[in-house]
C-alpha cells in the first residue's frame, strides 16, 4: 500500500542553549547541560595565541601545545593514560587562543580531569621531548608546504602584515628552529601554568559538580590579564601587487588573492560572511561559476574571511593550469568588482539565508560542536547569545544589506596576489595583466 509523502513544515528558528557562568577562583566555568549527552567536551581557553608571541620566539605557543601531549610523565605518555578513562586529548593554537581539552565519558570525567590538569599545569617538559617535538614540527612544516595551496596561504602573511603575522602561526622554519627548551618552559610558566583561563564544559552535567571541577582545573592560578589590542601595520609596497613563489617545472598554479579586513568585533558577521558566500563560499558562487563552470580552469574556487581580535583577512583561493593563471587572476578581480558594482540577486540572497539558518540544529547537535561555539565566544569576547544574534541577522538579511556589504568588505584595489608555480612561465603573463608589480621569490627565501 502506497503512502503519501508528508509535506515539510516551515523551519523554526534555532535557539542556542544558554550557558551557565560560574566564577571559581581566578577562572570562569562556562557550561551547557545537554541531558543524555554522555560524552562530555571540556576545553580550557587561555588568551595567548600566536599573535602575542614575542618576535624572537615565534612558534613557541604551537611547540608548547605539541609538548603538552607528552604529559606529566613525558615521552608521549598522556594519550595512553587518558585512554584508561575513555578520554581523548585535544590541543590547538590559533592566533588568538591557546586551547587544551578532552572529550570523556561523563562517568569518568573526574578521573580524566585530574590527569588533564596535571598535563596542563604540571607537564614534564623534558628537554629531549621538546627538541623531538620541534624536529617533528619542522619536518611537518615542509611536508605540508609541499602542497602548493598550503605554501600559497603561508606566503600571504608577509604580503599583508609586518610583525608577527608576517610569519606563519607555527613560526616558520627559521624561527621555530631557534626555540629552546628553556623558551618553552618560560612560556608555559608565564602564560599557561600560572593563568587560570576559562573552562568550557558541555554534556550531561547532571552528576558533575562544576565548582569542584573549576577548583581542580584552576587551582590557585591567577586571572588572565587583559590583552592590549592594536591594529598591525601593513608592509611597505604598492597595492595591488603580485608575488610568485617559484616552483620550476610546475604545470599548475596555486592562486590566492587577498586583502586586509576589519577585526572580528568590527564586522557585521551575517553581512560579511553572506557576501563572501555569494562571491566564493558556495558551489553556486560567482567565482565557482566563472572559473569552474564557464571557463573550465579549475575543479573549484572558494573565498572566506579569517577574522582575528586585532585585524582580519579576506581571501579567495583556487588551483589552475599554469597557462590559465593570468586570466584566472584578472577574472577573479573582475568578479569582485562586478559584485561591488551590481550587487546580489534575490536567488543569491535566498541561498545565503537558507545555508545559515536551516541547518543550525544539526550544526550544534553534539557536545563538541556546542563547545566549539563557546570557545569562539570566549576567545573573541562575544555575548552568550552570539549564535542567536547571528542567526537572526541572517533571517532579516536583505538584498540592500548584502549590496552594501560588497562595497564595505570587498576591496580588489587593495589586493595582493600570491601565485605558487613556475615563475619562468608565469612572470611575463602576470606582468602583462597590469595588476601590479611582480616579485619572484623561492620558498626558502620567504621566512629567512
Amino acid at each position: 500500500m502506497s503512502q503519501t509523502r508528508p509535506e515539510l513544515g516551515t523551519p523554526t528558528s534555532y535557539t542556542f542553549p544558554k550557558p551557565r557562568r560560574i566564577t571559581v577562583g581566578g577562572g570562569t566555568v562556562v557550561a551547557v547541560d545537554v541531558p543524555g549527552q554522555h560524552l562530555v567536551s571540556l576545553r580550557l581557553v587561555h588568551p595567548f595565541g600566536g599573535a602575542v608571541e614575542p618576535l624572537d620566539a615565534m612558534g613557541v605557543s604551537a611547540l608548547t601545545s605539541e609538548v603538552l601531549e607528552d604529559g606529566p610523565g613525558g615521552g608521549s605518555s598522556l594519550a595512553p593514560a587518558l585512554e584508561r578513562y575513555g578520554a581523548e586529548w585535544v590541543s590547538r593554537v590559533s592566533w588568538d587562543g591557546f586551547i587544551t581539552g578532552l572529550d570523556a565519558p561523563a562517568g569518568r570525567l573526574g578521573e580524566a580531569v585530574g590527569l588533564f590538569t596535571d598535563a596542563v599545569r604540571r607537564p614534564a617538559l623534558k628537554p629531549d621531548d621538546i627538541v623531538g617535538r620541534r624536529s617533528q614540527l619542522l619536518e611537518r612544516f615542509w611536508l605540508e608546504a609541499a602542497s602548493a595551496g598550503t605554501l600559497a596561504m603561508r606566503s600571504l602573511g608577509g604580503q599583508l602584515f609586518t610583525g608577527r603575522y608576517a610569519t606563519p602561526l607555527a613560526g616558520g622554519p627559521v624561527r621555530l628552529a631557534d626555540i629552546t627548551p628553556e623558551t618553552v618552559a618560560a612560556f608555559h610558566a608565564e602564560r599557561i601554568a600560572s593563568v587560570a583561563g576559562t573552562l568550557v564544559v558541555v554534556g550531561d552535567l547532571s552528576r558533575v559538580d562544576l565548582v569542584e571541577l573549576g577548583k581542580t582545573v584552576f587551582g590557585d592560578a591567577a586571572p588572565a590579564p587583559e590583552r592590549e589590542i592594536s591594529e598591525p601595520a601593513p608592509p611597505p609596497g604598492e597595492l595591488p601587487r603580485v608575488l610568485i613563489v617559484d616552483r620550476p617545472g610546475s604545470v599548475q598554479s596555486a592562486l590566492v588573492i587577498a586583502h586586509r579586513a576589519p577585526s572580528r568585533s568590527q564586522v557585521d558577521l551575517p553581512r560579511a560572511e553572506g557576501i563572501s558566500e555569494v562571491f566564493g563560499g558556495m558551489f553556486t558562487s560567482r567565482l565557482n561559476l566563472e572559473l569552474r563552470e564557464r571557463l573550465g580552469y579549475t575543479y573549484g574556487a572558494g573565498s572566506r574571511f579569517d577574522l582575528r581580535r586585532d585585524s582580519g583577512v579576506f581571501f579567495m583561493s583556487t588551483q589552475v593550469e599554469a597557462d590559465t593563471t593570468a586570466h584566472s587572476v584578472t577574472s577573479s578581480l573582475e568578479q569582485a568588482a562586478e559584485l561591488r558594482d551590481s550587487g546580489v540577486t534575490e536567488e543569491e540572497l535566498a541561498a545565503v539565508r537558507e545555508a545559515n539558518t536551516v541547518g543550525l540544529p544539526v550544526s550544534y547537535s553534539t557536545a563538541r560542536s556546542i563547545a566549539g561555539a563557546l570557545v569562539d565566544m570566549v576567545v573573541h569576547d562575544l555575548p552568550d547569545d552570539h549564535v542567536d544574534r547571528v542567526r537572526a541577522g541572517y533571517e532579516r538579511l536583505t538584498k540592500e544589506a548584502l549590496d552594501s556589504a560588497a562595497v564595505e568588505y570587498l576591496h580588489p584595489e587593495e589586493a595582493v596576489v600570491v601565485v605558487v608555480g613556475d615563475a619562468g612561465r608565469l612572470r611575463g603573463p602576470l606582468a602583462d595583466t597590469g595588476v601590479g608589480p611582480v616579485e619572484v621569490r623561492t620558498p626558502d627565501e620567504l621566512w629567512s
